[in-house]
């Protein structure tokens, strides 16, 4: 029971129409998604069905200046795509500490799926520069919907930095 303590207007709202504006509300977030990773260069050749699938099962979250979108060491159980604000991978050695070494400045980078094809820990931690949206989609998920393009990442294995030469090069500048 609800008791007015001051005299108002009330405004009320019936079943049907509350469940229409959260379909409504769900399809353009999922037509918005769609749209957005077809932009995405390493989606660009999957299907409208593929991407849909994949819209389905986004997670967005929210992240502020500074805080740990991913932690290296950690084993890694999702992937992420920037959605909006910025980010920066830094990686952490004996000698040289830690070092960024990669700056993630577009909606549609992404980063975390190393972790998630060789199953290892996390090779760096990403954190926010600015506050950031990131897509995140499960490891399972990313198995499941992303399967055929995993052959992709693999190829392309060999473009990430070789870290350790990274790490040898800024100790040798300190």
């Amino acid at each position: 029971t609800v008791k007015a303590t001051s005299a108002g207007k009330l405004w009320a709202l019936d079943r049907e129409s509350f469940q229409m504006m959260l379909c409504s509300a769900e399809n353009i977030k999922k037509s918005t998604y769609e749209e957005f990773l077809a932009n995405v260069e390493l989606f660009s050749h999957m299907t409208r069905y593929e991407l849909a699938r994949l819209s389905d099962m986004l997670e967005s979250e929210l992240f502020e200046v500074g805080d740990e979108i991913v932690k290296q060491g950690d084993h890694g159980n999702s992937f992420y795509i920037i959605e909006e604000g910025e980010a920066k991978a830094y990686i952490h050695g004996e000698e040289a500490g830690e070092v960024e070494v990669k700056h993630y400045a577009r909606p549609g980078e992404y980063f975390g799926e190393v972790a998630l094809i060789m199953d290892e820990a996390r090779r760096a931690t990403v954190r926010a520069i600015t506050d950031c949206s990131v897509l995140s989609v499960s490891r399972d998920d990313f198995d499941r919907v992303l399967g055929p393009i995993k052959g992709i990442l693999e190829a392309h294995i060999d473009r990430y930095p070789n870290y350790a030469d990274m790490l040898s090069a800024a100790a040798e500048k300190s």
